[in-house]
């Protein structure tokens, strides 16, 4: 009788990326950061991005998913730096920073239909 598979954990931004953020903040040496980020923190990053697009569906944005998500990403790196370990997870701080993020976003596109048609009644973008 065959083993069953070892099943995959689903966790994605777990205490090893956590530790891979703290690391990065610690450390001074560029090439080191670079390593960490690609090794450790972009996956778990993408698929935040990714999860985040697919749960409040972006589909007001005149671009492609990809390029929202990279943008997403490129604004959690800008972040980074913020990230305080004795302040909480770092899954919660970044979850918090997209979701702030999204309701601007949201704001921003409503605002942008009230602006290019102001005389209509019913407002679809």
């Amino acid at each position: 009788m065959p083993r069953p598979r070892k099943k995959k954990s689903k966790i994605y931004f777990g205490s090893a990326a956590q530790e891979a953020i703290i690391q990065y903040n610690k450390s001074k040496d560029p090439n080191e950061r670079n390593r960490i980020y690609s090794e450790r923190i972009k996956y778990p990053f993408e698929k935040l991005a990714e999860t985040v697009l697919n749960t409040f569906k972006f589909s007001y944005f005149d671009v492609s998913k990809e390029d929202v998500k990279k943008e997403v990403v490129a604004m959690l790196i800008q972040k980074i730096h913020m990230y305080q370990e004795d302040k909480g997870r770092a899954f919660s701080y970044f979850s918090k920073i997209l979701v702030s993020n999204y309701d601007i976003f949201k704001v921003l596109s409503v605002y942008s239909c009230i602006s290019v048609c102001p005389n209509a009644s019913f407002i679809s973008c």
